[in-house]
């Protein structure tokens, strides 16, 4: 697992590029087979049933023609782990066994990394804490958590006292950096003093999706009032966007395409115990659109087993909604008045929650059957309301097809036709399809998107430069990011079309202009057509001189007003160029 403890430099960054297989970082999230010279499979990015994912290893590139995101094996890597740049250079690396230059933690780097750092060394002291102390091992004990649960979420335990872990690393680092790391805090008594922030508590490490660890949960082991505290937010740990466990959960949940969601750190734990991989929860708090997003990039269905108490029952039902609405399929285990998943397992068994989880049934049907309770039919108040509250809870459904579905359901057990409420539901929107990406930029993006997969094809013919059209005739910054990077490399003296790794490593690391260049070599195979590229490239042309034309117009008149001769004499020259040239091409359709 990576830190980010290096030196990121251009060298390091080649090296990761020259070195690394997308084949490979691939497979490791989707099933691919050959098909000609790439390879397809079932996009690790979106939910799918029909292959659109294809993978080019002569171009090093990616595409799904599904979810539309694309880009180099880096990218992917990002994608799939949840990594930044520098995290996915450093995991890459160490994964590919390329020498890493590095830095000494919390002396240098950047503010993250030495968070990282100081992190790393809290979780540390914490482990070698619980290894010495019998109390919370006795506790773990009692609760059924054997060593290898204790070794697999890396459990710590910090001690009573109010400043053992600030004495622990003060000579490592500054006290404001713990500070910053959410591990201490300042005295509202005595400003100035500091204290820990964690004290007789068992320590849950907390990681993202990659793993990488961004902060800790403290479970009291004392009389403290407050069960459960967390880490203070910090730019890499803001509780709304992580799931405890994913790090661990997120294969067994893609393998299965089901996940386990909990509230709390004991239920997730106590899951694994009792042989339910696929679990992750949302750390005691209410989930948040930006946590079901992210768990809907692993599973297509969730279960969720929030505890059976009024709090938990209000909390599941609240998150209904968020789920249906990023596209999940939601069911609920059943868990009993007043119980959670670790109880049950505790109570019942091992074999009991594993049943609960595998036989939970469809949550909307579950919801649909409570809002039209038997006679609710006969009583035609009551029957317009319980369809309302259905219409709210199914405008949730994004997919038509089961949400008609529903709506039948619904509809018998309301007694009325179900037109009725696929009527209301129309009214709410629920059908509206959201505009596809791109179409605001319409045939200009095509233009600039065709000459530049005609220069990047396969055999595409070697233009001289005085044959390409200038960089500023490219509106689009995405598409004149790639031909600036094209054009650079032609100047470099090339006697060949550059190549597509040689093109990536021009352009800036992993923006959108990566993601536009996979899809414009991986989406067609256009083929060499000289005749074809200049006949685009002389619309390309006369429509940026229109543009042109209109730019210098106004420039003119502001000349004039502003009584700058010099300026405006210029401004005319260059008018009287542009409308030459336009000119001389009048035939020509500008598109």
């Amino acid at each position: 697992m990576a830190f980010g403890h290096i030196q990121l430099t251009d060298e390091l960054v080649q090296s990761v590029r020259d070195t690394i297989d997308i084949v490979d970082i691939a497979s490791d999230h989707t099933r691919l087979t050959k098909a000609g010279r790439r390879y397809k499979g079932l996009c690790p990015l979106h939910k799918e049933k029909t292959p659109s994912f294809s993978v080019d290893p002569d171009q090093g590139l990616f595409y799904c023609f599904g979810c539309s995101q694309g880009g180099d094996a880096i990218r992917l890597h990002m994608l799939t782990s949840g990594d930044d740049f520098p995290a996915a250079i450093e995991s890459l690396a160490l994964r590919y066994n390329i020498p890493l230059p590095a830095v000494r933690p919390g002396k240098s780097g950047k503010p993250e990394q030495q968070l990282e750092s100081v992190l790393q060394a809290a979780l540390d002291y914490y482990q070698r804490q619980l290894a010495d102390n019998k109390s919370p091992r006795n506790y773990l004990e009692r609760r059924r958590i054997e060593p290898e649960l204790i070794k697999r979420f890396g459990l710590g335990y910090a001690p009573p006292g109010w400043r053992n872990l600030l004495n622990a690393l003060e000579n490592k680092f500054p006290e404001r950096l713990l500070e910053r790391a959410g591990l201490i805090a300042e005295s509202q008594k005595s400003p100035g003093d500091r204290y820990d922030r964690f004290r007789e508590r068992l320590i849950f490490p907390i990681r993202n999706a990659a793993g990488r660890l961004v902060g800790f949960g403290g479970r009291a082991l004392g009389d403290d009032k407050v069960k459960y505290i967390n880490t203070s937010e910090t730019p890499s740990f803001r509780k709304g966007r992580l799931l405890y466990g994913l790090d661990l959960a997120k294969r067994p949940i893609r393998e299965s395409q089901r996940a386990f969601m909990v509230e709390g750190y004991f239920d997730v734990i106590g899951s694994v115990a009792a042989g339910v991989d696929a679990v992750v929860a949302t750390m005691g708090t209410a989930l948040t659109i930006e946590q079901a997003r992210l768990l809907a990039r692993f599973a297509d269905e969730v279960v969720v087993g929030y505890d059976g108490d009024s709090a938990g029952e209000e909390a599941y039902r609240r998150s209904i909604p968020m789920l249906l609405g990023v596209g999940l399929g939601v069911l609920r285990a059943e868990l009993g008045a007043g119980a959670d998943p670790d109880s049950v397992r505790f109570d019942l068994g091992d074999d009991h929650l594993r049943r609960l989880v595998r036989e939970a049934p469809d949550a909307v049907v579950l919801e649909i059957d409570k809002m039209t309770a038997e006679g609710v039919e006969r009583e035609p108040r009551k029957q317009a309301q319980a369809a309302k509250t259905v219409v709210e809870l199914l405008g949730a459904v994004p997919d038509s097809v089961l949400r008609y579905s529903y709506a039948r359901q619904a509809a018998l057990r309301l007694a009325i036709p179900v037109e009725l409420l696929l009527e209301r539901l129309r009214g709410r929107g629920s059908d509206k399809k959201p505009p596809k990406q791109g179409d605001s930029e319409g045939i200009v993006r095509s233009l600039e998107e065709k000459i530049l997969q005609l220069l990047l094809a396969e055999n595409a013919e070697l233009y001289k430069i005085a044959e390409l059209p200038p960089e500023e005739a490219f509106l689009d910054p995405v598409c004149r990011n790639i031909y600036s990077a094209f054009r650079a490399l032609y100047k470099d003296g090339n006697e060949a079309p550059p190549a597509a790794r040689e093109l990536l490593a021009r352009l800036p690391d992993q923006g959108p202009a990566v993601d536009r260049m996979a899809r414009l070599l991986l989406e067609v195979s256009a083929g060499s057509n000289p005749k074809e590229f200049q006949a685009s490239v002389r619309r390309l042309e006369r429509r940026w001189q229109q543009q042109r034309a209109r730019e210098l117009a106004a420039q003119i008149s502001e000349a004039q007003r502003a009584g700058d001769q010099e300026k405006l004499e210029s401004l005319l020259t260059e008018k009287a160029d542009v409308s030459r040239r336009l000119h001389d091409r009048k035939d020509e359709p500008a598109r």
